[in-house]
């Protein structure tokens, strides 16, 4: 088995998202995933310069470079093994998004009834303001019931963005199945009041739990916030995406369920051994409009037997 504290799978080196971080590196200081395994996995998806999904990847059309190494020789290159969703949204109900509050609940609300590829056991929404988050449904969020829950919420209080995030990872961590993905939807606008819960440390939750973060950005479109760019780089930081409100929840999980779909994992072996951060990019070999989504670095350390 791995050797770090979140128990990851046999073999697999816990990597940071490959596509560069947005914002102060004070908010997110790197994450202290370590490993002794001889072999990195990742786990991408590529899109084009129109943002949309690539459902075709050769493994022709890209090199990794790991810590400034070219990698070519992938000991596997295959589609990805989670063939289907758990979805959670992640909803702001804190006094700061009450402009924008009804939009991103009738988005919420659209996401949760529509027709989709996603067992009804699979979604479940949370609520965040003031103090703490709540469980508005999980397993059950198409029902009336549910529904009359989220349509009483109101944006009021302060924002427990990253206590939310964190929140939401152990709620998804203890839902994990094999073969199925975990994605966070996170409505926010990306600011934080009153988290116990650090930045890193949240970031470092949702990482530890393998869900993506597909951030829906609840501010106001014409003026990019601190709080965007935080969406931004949480979402980047797990491999996900960010997206404005306007973009709508049909689209969102639409790129969603592409994203899953067109998923690959590409392992080699340890380029070398140097105790310590090794950087990580994904990058176009042929089409250089490619962006590739995956984890931007890890940690290696020697076992002292």
């Amino acid at each position: 088995m791995l050797s770090h504290r979140h128990n990851w799978p046999a073999l697999v080196i816990p990597l940071l998202p490959c596509i560069l971080a947005i914002g102060n590196a004070n908010d997110f200081p790197s994450e202290t995933y370590r490993s002794t395994a001889s072999e990195v996995r990742i786990s991408f998806f590529a899109t084009d310069e129109h943002n949309r999904s690539v459902d075709t990847v050769r493994k022709e059309d890209f090199a990794v470079v790991d810590t400034g190494l070219v990698i070519r020789n992938f000991r596997s290159f295959s589609r990805s093994d989670e063939t289907t969703l758990d979805l959670v949204a992640v909803v702001d109900a804190s006094e700061s998004v009450a402009s924008r509050f009804r939009m991103g609940m009738h988005d919420v609300l659209q996401l949760v009834s529509q027709d989709q590829p996603v067992s009804d056991d699979r979604i479940s929404v949370l609520s965040f303001s003031g103090i703490q988050p709540t469980v508005i449904c999980s397993g059950n969020c198409r029902g009336s019931a549910a529904e009359t829950r989220l349509l009483a919420l109101h944006a009021a209080g302060a924002t427990p963005l990253f206590d939310a995030l964190a929140f939401g990872a152990d709620f998804i961590s203890h839902r994990r199945t094999p073969g199925v993905k975990p994605v966070l939807i996170l409505f926010s606008d990306g600011d934080d009041t009153v988290s116990r819960t650090s930045a890193a440390d949240a970031l470092d939750k949702v990482i530890a739990s393998n869900a993506l973060i597909y951030s829906v950005d609840l501010g106001n479109p014409e003026s990019p916030s601190d709080g965007s760019r935080i969406l931004q780089r949480v979402s980047e930081a797990t491999g996900g995406r960010y997206f404005p409100i306007r973009e709508g929840a049909a689209n969102v999980l639409k790129a969603v369920i592409e994203d899953l779909h067109a998923s690959y994992v590409v392992t080699y072996q340890l380029p070398n051994h140097r105790v310590g951060f090794h950087s990580l990019r994904i990058l176009p070999t042929h089409n250089l409009n490619l962006r590739f989504h995956c984890r931007n670095g890890y940690y290696y350390e020697k076992t002292i037997r």
